[in-house]
């Protein structure tokens, strides 16, 4: 006897469908002249807040097959084959907070009438499904700046409601959704109520097929155990006596746990389109389970507020960002899915919507693409673009991906070349001359400017000289400001100011003038 099962089976209970399951080889069309069932392509990004620091983060050097990793990307190292880092992304010179979150997914911060990418992608991609896409997030609403809160948009341009408790997601996913703590505690658990007939299902299910249903009804039970442990460890306190905290009481176990819950409703076809953000733009989380005790967005502005255990922590709280985007993609890897796994079938966005923290310059933005998107990306590659380039051509680029008809996104009317190997312009210096000249307290110094690596200088700019030591810049949060100079970072400059020597070097102390050598000028906003 032949055996198919349709692709939206879900394992019943009593009370009818509960449980949604991943794809088994018992769903794949074999009758002679039907065709093959080929995997969906799901689509999912991970939002980093408030930038990072970018000697840490920056790739320098290399090819595109052939570089090293920073420091910053080695929690994620071990999936090196399957990313496509981006650099050269973005190409503003500040910008607010909540302009970078409108950036992330909306190609530009004046993209404010239109839906965000992830929506348009969600319209070609979630119909039939039970949830066409989901919104998730880490942190409350930011009231001072609202926009720092959002990164998915509708067709209008307004914000996507957002939510935060993994059990509610669970709810939605693989329970009724009700809201009533006492009566979620009655309800046994939903694998208990489908047992008989999931072990139905294991009985006509092929050697394959049952490895699959036995990791997935294990992947679900301990999801269970975890969001129940999260919800025993809130204690009832009167709420006359509470004051909002400043984070979750376990950061992490909810973050994980949102983390399973979106890997499980790809994998099961429960939606296609997910966006997750690990906290505001402006977040004001505090990391005490990672021993921090200043809020992120205080630490961020590491060159204001400079000192070196700020900015190890910092470090710290961009080392956990780094470790939950492993999380994710070691997760969706494990998944067995059609012939392949979850992350082969899946085009998964990580990054934030600014560079240099401190400064909010929208250049060198971290982006970086995972999973081979059933074949429509070729990974494995570091790809740093000739010029800077705006994220809605990003943008673009994915929605030509996934068959949306559209000509342009963001201001942006060409895709960004390259996400399937296409020919590029890769990134090469222009050569120009390097020269110092110095005068009665004064310099005009032209080389490559760039951010000190050293830890313990970590607001020292530095002009490289050929055949002469560096010129050190160190000033005041307002010329550091005002001439923007994050944004010029890694291009060639002429610089003049006010000289002094300090240990036989010259040192910079107050700019007068900035010129790119190639005509490079930051935009700004307001705020």
């Amino acid at each position: 006897m032949s055996w198919q099962l349709d692709r939206r089976r879900f394992l019943r209970g009593a009370a009818g469908p509960l449980l949604p399951l991943p794809f088994l080889n018992l769903m794949e069309r074999k009758a002679s002249g039907a065709a093959a069932d080929g995997p969906p392509i799901r689509f999912m990004t991970l939002f980093k807040p408030n930038g990072v620091h970018p000697p840490s983060w920056s790739i320098n050097g290399g090819t595109e097959f052939d570089f090293r990793m920073s420091p910053l990307m080695q929690p994620f190292a071990k999936h090196k084959q399957d990313l496509l880092i981006l650099d050269n992304m973005g190409d503003f010179g500040f910008s607010s907070h909540a302009n970078s979150t409108r950036r992330f997914l909306s190609g530009h911060h004046r993209n404010t009438k239109s839906a965000s990418v992830d929506q348009l992608i969600a319209s070609r991609i979630g119909k039939g499904t039970p949830h066409r896409s989901l919104e998730l997030t880490t942190e409350g609403l930011f009231p001072n700046q609202i926009g720092c809160s959002y990164i998915s948009y509708d067709s209008n341009g307004d914000p996507i409601p957002r939510e935060s408790d993994p059990q509610l997601i669970f709810d939605r996913i693989f329970r009724s959704p009700m809201r009533n703590q006492a009566k979620r505690r009655e309800m046994k658990s939903v694998l208990d109520r489908v047992s008989e007939d999931a072990k139905s299902l294991s009985r006509t299910a092929g050697a394959e097929d049952k490895q699959t249903l036995d990791q997935y009804l294990s992947v679900v039970r301990s999801t269970e155990k975890r969001i129940d442990n999260i919800a025993a460890s809130s204690n009832d306190i009167p709420k006359a006596t509470m004051e909002r905290p400043l984070a979750p009481a376990n950061l992490n176990e909810q973050v994980e746990s949102m983390l399973d819950l979106i890997s499980l409703a790809l994998w099961t076809d429960s939606t296609r389109c997910v966006t997750y953000m690990l906290g505001n733009s402006n977040s004001r989380m505090i990391f005490d389970f990672l021993g921090v005790k200043e809020q992120h967005h205080y630490l961020s502005h590491f060159f204001r507020n400079f000192s070196r255990q700020n900015l190890d922590a910092l470090l710290k709280i961009s080392l956990w960002h780094m470790e939950k985007f492993d999380y994710l993609l070691t997760r969706m890897k494990s998944y067995r899915d059609h012939h392949g796994s979850l992350l082969d079938h899946s085009v998964v966005l990580y990054g934030s919507g600014m560079g240099h923290s401190d400064n909010h310059t929208a250049t060198r933005i971290p982006i970086i693409l995972a999973g081979q998107g059933g074949g429509l990306l070729k990974t494995g590659r570091y790809v740093r673009y000739d010029e800077n380039q705006q994220l809605g051509r990003l943008h673009l680029a994915l929605l030509k991906m996934f068959d949306a008809d559209q000509d342009s996104f963001a201001y942006s009317t060409s895709p960004l070349p390259g996400l399937n190997g296409s020919d590029f312009t890769p990134y090469s210096e222009q050569p120009f001359e390097s020269w110092v000249k110095q005068g009665d307290g004064t310099i005009t110094v032209q080389g490559r400017l760039r951010l000190s690596d050293n830890l313990d200088e970590a607001r020292i700019f530095l002009i490289d000289v050929q055949g002469q030591p560096s010129v050190r810049i160190d000033v005041a949060f307002r010329d550091f400001h005002d001439f923007n100079l994050a944004y010029h970072c890694g291009t060639a400059v002429k610089i003049t100011g006010t000289v002094t020597e300090k240990n036989g070097q010259s040192v910079i102390t107050k700019v007068h003038k900035l010129d790119s050598l190639f005509g490079k000028k930051p935009g700004s906003a307001n705020g």
